[in-house]
């Protein structure tokens, strides 16, 4: 709006300078035409003629020959006329023309032509006294003084021209630039009528027609009660929904300016808002599940916890399975699993709850308000809805769970309950799984037990704490000592000498059975060198768990073991039991094993899971029988003829029967007529230490046959 009025007015001034210097022009014509004829005034009238004419037909035309035309028509103009006052008002015609229409290098060069020219002319008049008039001070003055207001008020003219242009200059680049910017500009005025906008506010606002600036308070910012208007340097962001059911958000920035006017600048934010609110969700959301991620679940946990009074309950769940499914079915069906669990565990709590998941396969429940009656309600639905049948890998699987419950006390700390709830699940999971249970202050007292003996446990395998002994296994042919299988014990300080069924259930729950098991594994071999260095061609055999064989390390740990010892692969048997067949990954390494021509055992058969087709499927070199079956020879015909039946099968599959828990001659005896190879038991000898394996005179144990 300011722009178009300047120039409104700029163009009236002009047309007014041009309409003067017209006048001057024909005055200056009038006065040559109306003074005579001499030799000068017909060239003279002649060259004003279209000196004028060039100012009608092309009044932006300044070339340097109309330049120096004006000088010539003034200086010739003084010369051939009786007075000044004509050739003055046609030189304040030129000047005040051009410093209207001319640049840095129109106004002040050419006009020079015409100045001089009449300086010219009014000095050759009076050296040559052409007007024969007396010269005086009053002529001189009366001549100049006309001349030096024309060049200052000409000048003064030409730089408020000037700056007029220069004004207009900048601000059409002020609004280019205004127009052109990705940032939309709003100018309101003290009411909070927008005055002036660009197109970029009227996108960003959706305005068809200029209104009101909204801000996240209301429709508009200047009627904001929350004072958004003169929220200083800090930008507001508000939602504006378009025309085209798009939706943008915008951030508006105020800034008081003159006149009590207020510029506001809007710019799109969207995307960075869809950044922070996808950043948000990571940080608050568990990305697989979709539940509350752990730091985000502590800090619910945090503010749910009462100062005084009310309680809070807190439920920690963890999937009994996990391991096994992601090991056998690989990592994709795990995150199946865990998807599946999770979304069982949301439906489970309903709206009162808060589900997260706060680690690999463990889950927690926040139930604010929830006293300890409620709380037990919830463990047992969340039990009962993650035990639904499913088949999401094809056969048919039931997700089990252990559940620890905690219910806060007043002034209780997050780090506390959720300590307590983990110690409950801990319980529940040693009692065997797919149970919940309650915290009580004893539970702590187990747990740090247990703690304890898992850091001591660490502390004997690094220490030495660990020994091994060895119990003889015979050739019931020529009760020759053939192998021994190492068995491990724990000489822990304080408590004496501590059989496997003390430790091995915490090593395997803790992964401890790994390094335990390679240390095992590397003295057994040590040993049984040392045996072949004296003479004595007996083989060890050592117990490796299914956790043990399922690790990555482990068929490298082995081949270190060999290549470290000198053993032969022949001297050493690996002993495992019928539950290595449920994790497909440690019998694929059980059979790299046998192909090295290390031999394989299976221990304790027909005990467990045993199936023919495992048998045929997976060959083992040595089966042994279960000292259950053993113990009632002689007293069941019926065991007698399951223990025959597995001497005929193990022969049928090519491997050798070895018997356990060999106690009697008569035992002895008769599985030696029955064909099995094999025995071990306390009729040959308890483990022992290999020292004391040494002190015998000979590798024999001679069995008394009835």
């Amino acid at each position: 709006m300011t722009t178009a009025h300047g120039k409104v007015e700029l163009r009236g001034v002009r047309r007014l300078t041009s309409a003067f210097a017209w006048m001057g022009g024909l005055a200056v014509l009038g006065a040559l035409f109306g003074s005579g004829v001499g030799p000068l005034h017909y060239p003279v009238s002649v060259l004003a003629l279209l000196v004028v004419a060039t100012w009608v037909v092309w009044p932006d035309s300044d070339s340097w020959w109309v330049a120096l035309a004006e000088g010539v028509i003034a200086v010739s103009a003084f010369v051939v006329l009786p007075g000044p006052q004509p050739v003055i008002g046609f030189l304040f015609g030129v000047t005040v023309r051009r410093s209207m229409r001319g640049g840095t290098a129109r106004f002040p060069l050419k006009a020079v032509p015409a100045v001089l020219g009449y300086l010219a002319g009014f000095g050759a008049a009076f050296a040559f006294d052409l007007h024969g008039k007396p010269v005086g001070l009053d002529s001189i003055v009366g001549s100049t003084m006309p001349l030096v207001g024309l060049v200052i008020g000409s000048m003064a003219l030409y730089l408020t021209v000037r700056a007029s242009q220069i004004a207009d200059a900048a601000h059409r680049t002020l609004a280019a630039v205004v127009h052109a910017s990705p940032v939309g500009l709003v100018l309101l005025d003290g009411e909070g009528v927008p005055r002036m906008h660009n197109e970029r506010a009227s996108t960003l606002l959706d305005w068809v027609e200029p209104g009101p600036v909204p801000c996240p308070h209301g429709y508009d910012i200047t009627r904001c009660v929350q004072g958004c208007r003169t929220a200083g340097h800090e930008p507001v962001e508000v939602r504006v929904d378009h025309s085209d059911g798009t939706s943008a958000v915008v951030a508006l920035h105020q800034t008081p300016v003159e006149q009590e006017q207020t510029l506001v600048a809007a710019v799109d934010v969207s995307s960075r808002t869809l950044r922070e609110d996808v950043l948000r969700t990571r940080s608050e959301r568990d990305e697989l599940t979709g539940l509350a991620g752990r730091a985000h679940f502590l800090h619910l946990v945090e503010r749910a916890l009462p100062d005084g009074g009310g309680t809070v309950g807190l439920l920690v769940i963890d999937l009994d399975q996990f391991k096994e499914i992601n090991d056998t079915e690989g990592h994709e069906a795990g995150d199946l699993y865990l998807m599946t669990a999770a979304d069982r565990i949301r439906a489970a709590v309903g709206p009162r709850a808060t589900a997260a998941r706060i680690g690999g396969d463990e889950f927690a429940v926040l139930a604010p308000a929830h006293d300890v009656k409620e709380c037990l309600a919830l463990g047992q639905r969340l039990l009962d809805a993650l035990a639904e049948p499913s088949s999401p890998f094809g056969y048919e699987l039931v997700i089990r769970a252990s559940v620890g419950v905690a219910v806060s006390e007043s002034g209780a700390a997050t780090a506390d309950l959720l300590r307590d709830a983990d110690t409950a699940m801990y319980v529940a999971k040693r009692e065997g799984g797919a149970r919940f249970r309650l915290f009580h202050p004893e539970m702590g007292e187990q747990v740090l037990a247990r703690q304890r003996d898992k850091t001591d446990l660490r502390a004997a395998i690094d220490d030495g704490q660990l020994v091994l002994h060895y119990q003889p296994i015979v050739d019931l042919a020529t009760s020759r000592v053939t192998g021994a299988e190492a068995l491990v014990r724990w000489q822990r300080p304080g408590h004496g000498l501590l059989g496997p069924m003390d430790f091995i259930g915490l090593a395997e729950e803790t992964g401890l059975i790994v390094p335990l098991g390679g240390r095992v594994l590397a003295d057994a071999c040590e040993q049984a060198v040392r045996w072949y260095e004296q003479g004595r061609t007996v083989g060890v055999t050592v117990n490796v768990s299914t956790r043990q064989l399922s690790t990555s390390g482990f068929l490298d740990t082995l081949d270190h073991v060999l290549t470290d010892t000198g053993l032969r692969p022949s001297g050493l048997t690996i002993e495992v039991t019928e539950s290595v067949w449920a994790d497909e990954v440690a019998m694929q390494a059980l059979m790299q094993i046998r192909e090295t021509g290390v031999r394989v055992a299976l221990d304790d058969f027909g005990t467990g899971y045993s199936s023919l087709s495992y048998l045929q499927r997976y060959p083992f070199d040595i089966v042994k029988i279960d000292k259950s079956f053993t113990a009632e020879l002689g007293e069941s015909g019926r065991t007698a003829g399951v223990v025959r039946c597995i001497i005929d099968l193990t022969e049928v599959l090519g491997a050798n029967a070895v018997a356990e828990g060999i106690e009697t001659p008569a035992q002895a005896e008769w599985l030696r007529r029955a064909g099995c190879g094999f025995a071990q038991g306390y009729l040959f000898g308890k483990p022992d230490v290999a020292e004391n394996w040494d002190e015998q005179p000979s590798v024999v144990w001679a069995a008394k046959r009835t």
